[in-house]
């Protein structure tokens, strides 16, 4: 009787391993557009006369600059960037201060503006940024035509 007891434990204990079962899960993902943005006008503070006393060229995005203590004259023009991405999605776009150098003088470029002020693409996936900024031109800033780069970070 023991030995029939041992069996039938036995045969439970197998049984209930062979109770498995497989099951097949799911996934999923989207690869968004990759973004794309090209610069289509260089930013231009146009040419300034500084003065004993520090100041700023405030460059709007319709490319207008102004300043209230600077003598500015000559074409001026905001920085366009053209964007690709997904269709119909907002974005979001960042920048850092840039500098502009000639020799070993330099200016800051910074306090960014766009228009428009807020990034959702097209339905084509397509959006056109204004950009202006001021221009940091310190007291008796020494003459030269100054040229650098800032940064415009564009992401989901």
């Amino acid at each position: 009787m023991k030995k029939y007891l041992l069996l039938i434990s036995a045969l439970t204990i197998f049984i209930k391993g062979a109770n498995a079962i497989s099951v097949t899960g799911n996934a999923s993902v989207v690869i968004q557009t990759a973004i794309t943005a090209t610069q289509t006008q260089p930013m231009n503070f146009g040419t300034v006369t500084p003065t004993t006393s520090a100041g700023t060229v405030v460059l709007s995005t319709a490319g207008a600059a102004t300043s209230g203590t600077l003598g500015l004259y000559d074409t001026t023009a905001q920085g366009i960037f053209n964007i690709t991405a997904a269709d119909s999605t907002a974005l979001t776009i960042t920048f850092t201060n840039g500098t502009v150098t000639s020799g070993a003088n330099s200016m800051t470029v910074n306090t960014f503006t766009t228009n428009p002020a807020t990034y959702t693409t097209n339905s084509s996936g397509a959006l056109t940024v204004d950009v202006g900024a001021t221009l940091n031109v310190t007291a008796s800033q020494p003459a030269g035509s100054y040229t650098g780069t800032y940064t415009m970070t564009v992401s989901y």
